[in-house]
Parts: structure tokens; C-alpha cells; sequence
């Protein structure tokens, strides 16, 4: 089993080579492309972490949006809070 920091790294080293290779104009025809958007290419790790941070936000508001109401649970825990509650009585723990 591979951990997850080798499968993170598998997917996140052929990016970083490419970055790299495109600000080091180690590429082929790729020159008049890195002269005339060489800021763009320098800051494109920046760009990527504030796009991310931008969908997990996005994850997050949409997983708090659509989160389920669960009545059957809510009434099964109530029973159990109950149940509970009649038991430390019994034990006089609680009056």
C-alpha cells in the first residue's frame, strides 16, 4: 500500500516539472509563449493555491447547504437521551 504522500507527490512532481521547465524556457517552441506571459507563469503556484482554497470553500458552503435532516435519527436519539436519563435516575445519580 503506497501512502499518501507518494501518491500526492506522483500527481503534484510532473506539475512542478512542467512550471519549472516553461519558466526556465527548457521547452521547445514554447519561447515567444514564456517571453510574453512570464508574470503569468511566474505567479502560476500562487494562482493555483488561491483556486483551490477557492473550491474547498466552495465544497464546504455547498456540503453545509445540502446537509440532510435526519428526523428518524433526531427521534432515536432522543429516545436514547431518555433511556439514559430514567437509568442514572433509578442508579440515584441524578434526581
Amino acid at each position: 500500500m503506497v501512502s499518501q504522500v507518494v501518491i500526492y507527490s506522483l500527481h503534484v512532481a510532473p506539475l512542478i516539472a512542467i512550471w519549472v521547465a516553461l519558466l526556465y524556457d527548457w521547452l521547445p517552441y514554447t519561447h515567444n509563449f514564456t517571453l510574453k506571459y512570464y508574470q503569468f507563469i511566474l505567479y502560476l503556484p500562487v494562482y493555483a493555491i488561491f483556486l483551490i482554497g477557492i473550491y474547498a470553500i466552495c465544497n464546504v458552503i455547498y456540503g453545509v447547504a445540502t446537509f440532510n435532516d435526519c428526523p428518524e435519527a433526531r427521534e432515536e436519539l432522543k429516545k436514547e437521551i431518555d433511556d439514559a436519563k430514567a437509568d442514572l435516575r433509578r442508579r440515584n445519580v441524578i434526581s
